[in-house]
């Protein structure tokens, strides 16, 4: 585990050994189809990027679950623990696409727990997640993860290549007793 720390925030990093042994271009297109497919949203005029997953993506596929829950059962030492709410999305952006730059946190205002967020490069990008005082340098099958309070956006620019990103934010009760 590597740490990413700025004046007062802290991003954590963890290798991913589920994703890189499922991320191939077969998985990848997997991916995209499934992004395309689903709405990230019902709202007329969504602010969520043009193409951006349903919030259920890890239920579609089985090893974002299970990497998901060893990301946690690595961080918090335990597998003690429960998602009060959990919410995972995938996000792409075609070769030479802008990317949109909107400025946000994954904070649930009313729910009690520890409000954890991250995110997964899935293809190589040189274009990572800004927040106030660093940035992330991407590197594939890695989780980047930090407080949902947090504010961040992508780094702006334009892909030069396809670009896949996983993204979860949620709630954990531990249930440690």
């Amino acid at each position: 585990m590597d740490c990413l720390v700025g004046t007062k925030q802290m991003v954590e990093v963890f290798d991913c050994p589920y994703i890189s042994k499922k991320n191939n271009k077969k998985f990848q297109q997997d991916l995209i189809k499934y992004t395309k497919k689903t709405k990230c949203c019902e709202e007329e005029n969504c602010n969520h990027p043009k193409i951006q997953s349903d919030l259920k993506i890890d239920r579609a596929f089985p090893v974002i679950d299970d990497s998901i829950n060893n990301l946690f059962k690595t961080y918090l030492g335990t597998d003690k623990f429960k998602f009060i709410k959990k919410n995972v999305w995938s996000y792409y952006a075609s070769k030479n696409s802008q990317l949109q730059s909107v400025v946000h946190n994954h904070m649930f205002k009313k729910e009690k727990g520890l409000q954890l967020s991250a995110v997964m490069y899935i293809t190589p990008t040189k274009l990572g997640t800004d927040f106030t005082d660093f940035k992330i340098k991407p590197e594939i099958n890695k989780w980047y993860l930090w407080h949902s309070g947090l504010f961040h956006h992508p780094e702006d620019g334009i892909t030069p290549k396809d670009r896949i990103v996983l993204a979860l934010a949620t709630v954990i009760k531990n249930i440690n007793i």
